[in-house]
Order: structure tokens, then sequence, then C-alpha cells
């Protein structure tokens, strides 16, 4: 059975945006992190996104693939480059109940966990997902739907914004599978999900 892994870039107390949405300001990611993400990245062959993730994401880095950067890029590394072509390459599934189909990605309208339950008994690699907290909240609450947490640690606190495991139902027991402390001050904490 292929493994889900979720992924997420947060605060020190578990922030995933400031109160506009955003990342926040600093945002210490350059080429070392970027290249250990791809690292993990690297083995998945699907990316299964909330619609907010994926309406923040996928078009920018498709517009990097596609040479045509945006023109809020800065300078962009090979490691940058590499993560553009890898999720370029991969099958998109958005769970979203307004954005429209497309060819380049699957909208599934109802019943996330029961499609990736299905997905994850398909043939193929690892399943990336990214997500904000309510769908996460639903997702985590089914024993045994995701299996790693891939999570980014900033060295930054907001007072405001939303939390990653706001709304979970059920305790989650880890155990620490990697962990990357970087310069800047990011840390890259791979975590494994104990059977309930």
């Amino acid at each position: 059975m292929r493994k889900v892994v979720f992924h997420a870039q947060s605060t020190l107390n578990g922030r995933i945006a400031n109160t506009q949405g955003t990342f926040w300001t600093p945002f210490p990611w350059g080429e070392a992190e970027s290249a250990a993400f791809n690292r993990h990245f690297r083995a998945a062959d699907t990316w299964v996104l909330g619609r907010v993730m994926y309406e923040a994401i996928v078009p920018w880095w498709d517009e990097v693939a596609w040479g045509t950067p945006p023109n809020d890029a800065a300078d962009l590394s090979p490691p940058d480059l590499e993560f553009a072509a890898l999720q370029q390459a991969m099958q998109k599934v958005v769970f979203s109940r307004t954005l429209p189909d497309a060819e380049d990605r699957t909208v599934i309208r109802r019943d996330p966990a029961g499609y990736l339950l299905a997905l994850k008994q398909q043939p193929g690699g690892p399943i990336f997902l990214s997500c904000g907290p309510a769908l996460l909240a639903e997702l985590a609450a089914m024993p045994g739907l995701i299996d790693e947490y891939l999570l980014a640690v900033h060295p930054a606190v907001l007072s405001e914004g939303p939390r990653l495991f706001d709304g979970l139902s059920r305790d989650l027991a880890l155990r620490l599978l990697g962990a990357e402390v970087f310069e800047a001050g990011a840390v890259l904490l791979h975590y494994g999900v104990e059977a309930s």
C-alpha cells in the first residue's frame, strides 16, 4: 500500500500563515532547505492538495517549470528548478467544491478521506499531502490514513493566524524518523505515525 506523507511549513508555535494568509517574514528557506526537501519529494508521484494550497503553490511553480518565472521570483537555485520540474511531473489531486475541472488536475468534490484511502490502494509511489487545518483535522481523524508528517519549522512566532493542527479530534502518537537543522534556523522534522 502506498504511504501518505503530509507536508507543511509552520512557525515555532504551529502557525502556517499570517492573518493575511501568506508566509511570514523572515522566512528562511534557501538552497540547502530546498535540496533537503527535494530528497523527500522526489520519491512521490502524486500530490494531493487543498484548494487554497493548490492555488498558492502549483500555478506559481508551473510558470517556473515552463521557463517563465513570475515577476516576484527571486534568483532561482538549482534545487528550486528541480522542485519546479518534480511538481510539474506529478499527478495533482485537489480537494475543492469550487475549483473547475482541468486537464492537469483531478478535482475531488466530496469524501476526501475515502478518496485518499482508495488512492493509497492503487499502485504507485508515495502520495504527498498539503492542506489547511480544517481538511487536515478531517483526514488525520481516520487512523492509518496519513503515514508520515514532514514539517518544516521556522524560527518565527506569530501572534495570530491559522494553526497547523487546529480542530484535530484525536491524539497522534509520532516517532521521529529524521531531523535536519539548517544554518538559517529552519528545522525539517520527519515523523512516522505510530499505529493506534
